[in-house]
């Protein structure tokens, strides 16, 4: 369980799926490129059973850095 003083250093910030691919190695997951407005970051999510990458382009998610 996290302290609050380990929950006030996490950073959550709104971003724009722009780009979803299929991870190449793993039937689960989606390498997605995202919008902060201050730059464009790659992450991996495993949704690929549960979304289509039409459905999640132009999606606005939350970051957790």
């Amino acid at each position: 369980m996290a302290t609050i003083e380990e929950f006030r250093k996490v950073e959550l910030i709104v971003a724009q799926i722009k780009e979803v691919k299929e991870h190449s190695n793993a039937d689960r997951l989606y390498v997605v490129q995202v919008d902060t407005g201050k730059d464009v970051r790659q992450v991996v999510a495993g949704i690929r059973k549960a979304y289509t990458p039409e459905q999640l382009v132009g999606r606005r998610v939350i970051l957790v850095a």
